[in-house]
């Protein structure tokens, strides 16, 4: 009886720290939102978006992965880009 106890007092506890790491990491996913400020990037004659993520990745971050992210910010549906188009960046990624 006292091993079935223990069972399911380790089972629990085994549960709790689930839920609390699936909490924390929640949060975590949240903070890191609220940390990335949008700015406003004018392109200028000669921009690419290969440029503009190269120059605005902080982390190694992969420059595909940047790119993906500005079009989806944007809205875009291919790399074209124009001169005096504004565009939404990520400030830090």
């Amino acid at each position: 009886m006292r091993i079935r106890n223990k069972y399911k007092f380790i089972r629990g506890i085994a549960i709790l720290l689930f839920v609390l790491i699936g909490v924390f990491n929640i949060s975590i996913a949240k903070t890191d939102n609220k940390e990335a400020e949008i700015i406003s990037y004018t392109i200028e004659k000669g921009d690419t978006l290969w440029n503009i993520a190269k120059e605005h990745t902080i982390n190694k971050k992969e420059i595909r992965q940047v790119i993906y992210e500005i079009k989806k910010l944007n809205n875009m549906k291919n790399s074209n880009i124009y001169e005096n188009q504004i565009i939404k960046i990520k400030k830090g990624q």
